[in-house]
């Protein structure tokens, strides 16, 4: 458990490069929607946001973010 999971929220995000779905491993596509991990502003090196499909979101919403992978 990280000091910033009470700081994440998903974030929609449009894809500039292919990406993975963190949850179902589905390709998320170069211009499609997805929904990334975010903590704000702040700066923390070091740590690996996931990033979700928008089936997986539409699915399971901010309960992603409590989920473990």
């Amino acid at each position: 458990m990280s000091k910033y999971n009470s700081l994440k929220f998903l974030k929609e995000t449009r894809a500039r490069i292919s990406h993975n779905c963190d949850k179902c491993r589905e390709e998320i596509k170069k211009g499609e929607i997805y929904y990334s991990e975010s903590i704000g502003r702040v700066n923390a090196p070091g740590i690996k946001l996931k990033k979700f499909c928008k089936n997986c979101h539409q699915e399971h919403g901010d309960k992603l973010l409590e989920m473990n992978f």
